[in-house]
């Protein structure tokens, strides 16, 4: 297995200040080629809001490595 970490900037759900998002792109060996790729996505903003699951997959849309929609 690989993973692929990616950090883009977003709003936070929680707060509203700026945060960042870590998206890990998760490349299983062995997959199917075509099939979907798990993707993980926290975020912390600067007021230490803690966010995961599908708030912040609703946040960050896109997965900036391979552009597919996570939502």
């Amino acid at each position: 297995m690989s993973v692929i970490e990616k950090w883009v900037g977003v709003t936070c759900p929680d707060c509203g200040a700026p945060a960042r998002a870590r998206v890990l792109h998760i490349i299983a060996w062995g997959a199917i080629p075509g099939s979907a790729v798990p993707h993980h996505v926290s975020i912390v903003c600067e007021h230490l809001c803690r966010v995961t699951g599908i708030a912040a997959r609703e946040t960050v849309c896109l997965c900036p490595h391979c552009r597919a929609f996570m939502g």
